[in-house]
């Protein structure tokens, strides 16, 4: 009964469209049979043939709407994925985000944030849009009909949605919690996955379900309170809606019974007092999926606040609050640091310290006014105590470490600006020995590599072996794309920047010379387990030898000026660490380790003996002795 009088209303609402409404009035009172009578076959087919035809239009339109608005949102992801990441990894700004632990979370706001952001604001807009023009449209219908009506609808609406904003006002908060706690809870569980070896070999299984469940606690509690609010709203919103249901029919009846409106005109004036209510409560109807996105617009201000305050630091050196690197041309005569003196002639000074103190980050004092040169093929041996300050003085001279004050001068011999890349587009001749390789390759690399660091457990990179030994001196021009995506037009904001002549570009290591180091690294037996264009968990796959022969691999290929050691030999034998190190000595790279062995005396020029500073004195808690090269 209920459908069927469902079904007569909205018939003679449709009937009061497209008839006048007298004869409309005059079909009410003849009854049903009557009302059969106008109801020619005639004039319902011409009806059926109309709707079929808006049919047949409106799937397609409707269809590519969602296509287009899909792409869209697609498109204006990808290019804020692509800018965000050119500034996240821009300066080390990943670096700083993780060791300062500044914000939490960075990947999920570009992955998750980014892609939510995009999708709801479109969503929101075309929405927004759409309920404009319904306003628009139907406002003039009610307020002709009925003024009065009109203007208490719009009382009723911005009444409601102010008490909504106010019901769920604790929403957005909530929301922004929820993001961070499900991001904690899933690197948790990626943590787990990188360590699974670790955490296999200690048993620890136990503790890390203990860790995992206390960051799924803290989401599980926050969604509680954010479905706690969602509900108190939904009591509101609801009764909102269905409430208002009834108004309409209410105060236009009265008219309708007096004789002065026909009853086409109540269905009209309900149809469109809806309309204007479900475009003007927009926001109460929308606000838990407008909180939601307020949250990842916070998320993502935050990122962003964060990318801008670091790309607008001043790039001047501020040595009495800052580690200042710089870096000199030994053939300029212009120094390329902020106070504009000229440098020193340093013939074959490669590095220079001038009263470096370092410091934690909570100002604790972990080197003293150090002061050394380091000159080409002169090798220094760092050693001292567990947390002297041995590796945070490696990550000071790479330019990682700025706490504390002094100067890092880092000196060029050829002139230019040190920054640029330097090539050389002569065509090698064959490769005969070991050296020539490396002193030939050594020519194709930028300056920006001619400094490199060998941590105690090397990166490996997501990628093939070749990959593993190109990283990163050629890691950005190895982008492979398959031939069924090179037909198709590559976005701009997908494709590299090249500002400089192809020839002039590094040029690849062939892959007889890929195989000759490793051979020179002892890897040569990897070639039977796996091609150079196999791709694998290569820190899972290979040990941690392994792993480190590789890195020394990379060092060869780069043919750096100076490099940085931080224990790199530590899970070698001492044969494989005497090779190695003949080798990077062959080819004419200096270097700076950071040891324990004893062997490792017997490569390095001098020492620097650095011990646990003292708060009580004021004198420097390192020194620096001569060693006797001696032949192994």
């Amino acid at each position: 009964m209920t459908n069927f009088k469902q079904d007569y209303s909205s018939l003679l609402f449709l009937l009061s469209l497209w008839l006048p409404l007298e004869s409309v009035s005059d079909s009410i009172s003849l009854g049903e049979t009557s009302l059969m009578h106008l109801l020619d076959q005639e004039q319902f087919m011409k009806q059926l043939f109309y709707y079929l035809c808006g049919f047949a239009g409106g799937i397609p339109f409707f269809v590519l709407r969602d296509y287009g608005r899909e792409t869209l949102s697609l498109r204006w992801r990808s290019w804020m994925t692509s800018y965000y990441m050119e500034r996240y990894l821009k300066n080390q700004n990943f670096y700083k985000i993780q060791s300062q632990l500044i914000i939490d979370n960075p990947d999920q706001r570009i992955v998750d944030d980014l892609s939510s952001f995009t999708g709801t604001a479109l969503t929101l807009s075309l929405t927004l849009f759409n309920s404009t023009v319904d306003l628009i449209s139907f406002s003039n219908i009610l307020y002709g009909i009925y003024p009065p009506l009109f203007v208490v609808l719009l009382i009723y609406s911005i009444s409601g949605t102010a008490i909504s904003v106010y019901i769920g006002r604790g929403l957005v908060n909530l929301n922004f919690l929820q993001e961070k706690k499900e991001a904690d809870f899933r690197y948790g569980l990626v943590r787990v996955r990188e360590n699974a070896e670790s955490i296999a070999f200690y048993g620890g299984e136990e503790s890390e379900k203990h860790l995992l469940l206390q960051c799924f606690r803290g989401a599980f509690e926050n969604l509680s309170q954010l479905l706690i609010s969602s509900r108190n709203l939904a009591f509101f919103t609801k009764g909102y809606r269905y409430f208002i249901q009834i108004l309409p029919a209410a105060v236009v009846a009265p008219m309708f019974f007096s004789g002065k409106i026909e009853i086409g005109v109540i269905n009209q004036s309900v149809s469109a007092f809806n309309h204007i209510l479900e475009d003007i409560s927009l926001i109460v109807y929308q606000f838990q999926a407008i909180t939601a996105f307020s949250a990842v617009i916070n998320r993502l201000g935050q990122f962003d606040d964060i990318l801008n305050s670091s790309c607008s630091t001043k790039s001047h050196c501020d040595t009495s609050k800052d580690i200042c690197v710089t870096y000199k041309s030994l053939k300029s005569s212009s120094v390329v640091e902020s106070n504009g003196l000229s440098p020193p002639e340093k013939g074959e000074t490669l590095l220079e310290i001038e009263n470096l103190t370092l410091k934690t980050p909570n100002e604790g004092t972990l080197i003293r006014d150090l002061s050394l040169t380091v000159k080409d093929k002169e090798h220094l041996l760092i050693i001292g105590p567990s947390g002297s300050g041995k590796t945070s003085l490696l990550r000071a001279i790479a330019g990682l470490w700025s706490s504390g004050n002094g100067k890092i001068i880092y000196y060029e011999k050829n002139g230019g600006d040190p920054q640029q890349p330097i090539f050389s587009d002569v065509n090698a001749p064959t490769v005969n020995t070991v050296h020539d390789a490396y002193e030939r390759l050594g020519n194709f690399v930028s300056k920006s590599s001619r400094t490199f660091f060998l941590p105690q457990r090397p990166y490996m990179v997501l990628g093939t072996l070749r990959q593993q030994l190109l990283y990163p001196t050629w890691a950005d021009n190895e982008i492979p794309i398959a031939d069924s995506i090179k037909s198709k037009r590559v976005l701009p904001f997908f494709m590299k920047s090249s500002n400089s002549d192809k020839n002039k570009q590094p040029r690849f290591p062939r892959t007889d010379e890929l195989i000759m180091v490793l051979e020179d690294v002892c890897l040569g037996y990897l070639l039977s387990r796996f091609s150079l264009d196999s791709t694998h968990d290569w820190s899972s796959v290979l040990s941690l030898g392994e792993q480190q022969r590789l890195a020394f691999a990379r060092l060869l290929l780069a043919k750096p000026k100076l490099v940085l050691l931080d224990e790199s030999t530590s899970a070698l034998d001492e044969l494989n660490e005497v090779h190695l190190y003949k080798k990077i000595g062959a080819a004419g790279v200096t270097y700076i380790s950071i040891g324990h062995r004893q062997t490792l005396y017997h490569y390095h020029n001098r020492i620097l003996r650095i011990s646990t500073l003292d708060s009580n004195c004021k004198e420097p808690n390192w020194c620096i002795e001569s060693i006797r090269c001696q032949s192994s």
